[in-house]
């Protein structure tokens, strides 16, 4: 009997480990990072630029405006047929001298890192297209952590989910479910080596209680991040949230994962990962429960 009582000590003990375990792996998961990384910002410049029209909404260069710290880099890739210049300055006054691409053809691109660079907007133009232009935004890198860390702190939960080929894994931070209060679903796509997956194209729906709160079908985003809101909702119960992948690329037909769909739930009471941290402990003391075939009584 005491060699049973031993054994049951034992295994409380050992399930004891793995509950601490996963609480506090699910709180360095959830800890906002101290530090935000704006290491770097890619801008496309999209078929069809060459020719008049794109400046009426500002998508000659996508995006337009892209704000990065102090040694940050900027990419400029041409997805264009067309040769482009990337030329600091503007159309009307000429180039300032900050930074010059020169002519780049097709399915290139140029780079600049800003790591001499002051605080400010910067400005820039095509010399061969003057009507595309754009800006880049060099901020100081403690108010651009301190508006991250805000984002971080977004009142309800923040999971991930992962393609079959896991090419591209998909974040969501949603706001809590909350009657009569629209829920804000900001997304992170990402490629295997963490870096933004740049040209995602995807569906996504968010359902309630059965009523469909949010359909936004054929998006597309070109640094792989983006933000959707639901019409408000009906109450504070879990809200169950679609991400279908269409593929990657500006033009169809795309490449990569398409019709796989990632299936989220956001979860008022705790937080989806709350929910997951309390299964993962459960999982465990029932692992080593089975395998010393002693069942403590409760």
């Amino acid at each position: 009997m005491s060699t049973l009582v031993a054994r049951s000590m034992k295994t409380i003990a050992i399930g004891s480990i793995f509950v601490l375990f996963a609480i506090v792996a699910g709180i360095v998961a959830t800890a906002p990072t101290a530090f935000a990384d704006h290491a770097t910002a890619s801008v496309s410049m999209p078929s069809g630029t060459s020719v008049p029209g794109c400046e009426a909404e500002k998508k000659c260069f996508i995006p337009y405006q892209v704000t990065i710290d102090p040694g940050g880099e900027v990419i400029w890739s041409n997805d264009d047929t067309a040769a482009h210049t990337v030329t600091s300055g503007t159309a009307a006054d000429g180039p300032d001298g900050n930074f010059d691409s020169s002519l780049f053809m097709a399915g290139t691109t140029f780079s600049v890192k800003f790591d001499d660079y002051e605080p400010g907007t910067y400005q820039y133009f095509c010399m061969v297209h003057p009507w595309m232009t754009g800006e880049v935004i060099v901020e100081e890198a403690m108010m651009m952590e301190e508006e991250d860390m805000e984002e971080e702190h977004m009142e309800g939960t923040m999971v991930s989910g992962m393609s079959k080929d896991g090419s591209i894994m998909v974040k969501i931070e949603a706001s809590k479910p909350t009657a009569n209060e629209m829920m804000k679903i900001d997304l992170t796509f990402t490629k295997k080596d963490g870096k933004p997956q740049e040209h995602i194209n995807y569906d996504i729906t968010a359902t309630q209680d059965g009523k469909q709160v949010l359909s936004d079908k054929a998006a597309h985003q070109h640094e792989g991040k983006s933000s959707h809101t639901t019409m408000a909702l009906v109450s504070d119960k879990p809200v169950d949230i679609e991400v279908t992948l269409q593929g990657i690329g500006i033009n169809a037909p795309f490449s990569g994962p398409q019709g796989e769909i990632v299936k989220f739930t956001v979860v008022p009471e705790f937080g989806t990962i709350a929910v997951m941290i309390l299964g993962i402990a459960i999982i465990s003391i029932i692992a080593v429960t089975a395998k010393t075939r002693v069942i403590p009584k409760l």
